[in-house]
């Protein structure tokens, strides 16, 4: 079912069909502040994003584009579909092109989305994308169970960033395989590495406080595409512990990182400090990083 379209161009939201849907779209405007903090040469384009409340799930295909101006300009469908589906794929690039026909500038676009316009003309083209998508893109798809298998962390797959946060505040972190974020990879030292770390905590745990405050609903998963590579995929996962949030960024094959983080979910969830409220003391924190230093190591064996 499709349940919402909406176009964005860098922290503006210029168009949305469904205002019910409106806050769930705002997350766009949070994981683009993390992507341009990670990603300055504009190599990442976000793809999809997944939320899930109550066992009900939700995604948003989108079509991320880089303007001449280098603007991050979005075009978004939101639903309960199946993501990965060619049929999926075809809805959003005919959602562009057809928007991009009639507003083929930015300027032009901008200008219409002050005026009631945008809203009659893209009206017409959803109503037909509906109509010719609706039934043909199934539903999202579960996951799997875990399997028990050898996950390679050296063979394409690569952790990069794991920790813990609760209502917004980053608890523990540890950032991996330092030579994939390109500005740390130019020039990086202990302190540079910790001070990139603490910020990138905060705003994985802005994105996943603001989609519960804002759109009542949890992320579950980021999905972004590197232009350096066209089978290289990065996913940012969030797993949720009694109110605490364990997320996880990782590059290369998406099944076989889904389940190294399930498997570390499944094993940090059993700690009782977890079960406690946070009221702010780090230190009963503390011994959760051997999870974290041993990460590598295990995902080796």
């Amino acid at each position: 079912m499709i349940t919402g379209f909406s176009i964005i161009l860098d922290e503006d939201v210029l168009y949305c069909s469904n205002e019910d849907k409106y806050s769930l779209f705002e997350t766009i405007l949070f994981i683009e502040k993390l992507i341009n903090s990670i990603n300055p040469k504009h190599i990442w384009r976000l793809n999809s994003i997944f939320f899930e409340d109550n066992g009900t799930n939700e995604g948003i295909i989108i079509e991320h584009i880089i303007t001449k101006e280098n603007r991050n300009l979005f075009y978004c469908i939101s639903g309960n579909f199946d993501i990965s589906s060619q049929e999926t794929h075809d809805m959003i690039n005919e959602f562009h092109e057809k928007i991009e026909a009639s507003y083929n500038s930015i300027e032009l676009l901008e200008k219409a989305s002050k005026s009631s316009m945008l809203n009659d003309m893209i009206s017409l083209t959803i109503d037909y994308i509906k109509l010719k998508y609706s039934d043909n893109v199934g539903s999202v798809k579960k996951d799997k169970d875990i399997e028990t298998q050898v996950i390679d962390f050296d063979n394409g797959n690569k952790i990069l960033y794991c920790g813990i946060s609760n209502q917004g505040l980053p608890i523990i972190s540890k950032l991996y395989n330092i030579d994939f974020i390109d500005t740390l990879k130019e020039d990086s030292n202990d302190e540079k590495i910790e001070v990139f770390s603490s910020k990138l905590s905060a705003k994985l745990a802005t994105i996943a406080m603001n989609t519960l405050i804002r759109a009542q609903t949890n992320i579950k998963e980021i999905h972004i595409h590197d232009l350096r590579d066209d089978l290289e995929n990065i996913v940012i996962l969030y797993g949720y512990i009694h109110g605490y949030s364990l997320d996880f960024v990782a590059s290369g094959d998406l099944f076989q990182i889904s389940n190294k983080f399930l498997e570390l979910k499944e094993k940090i969830s059993k700690e009782e400090i977890l079960s406690e409220d946070f009221v702010g003391d780090l230190k009963p924190f503390k011994h959760l990083n051997k999870y974290l230093n041993n990460l590598i190591q295990e995902s080796a064996k």
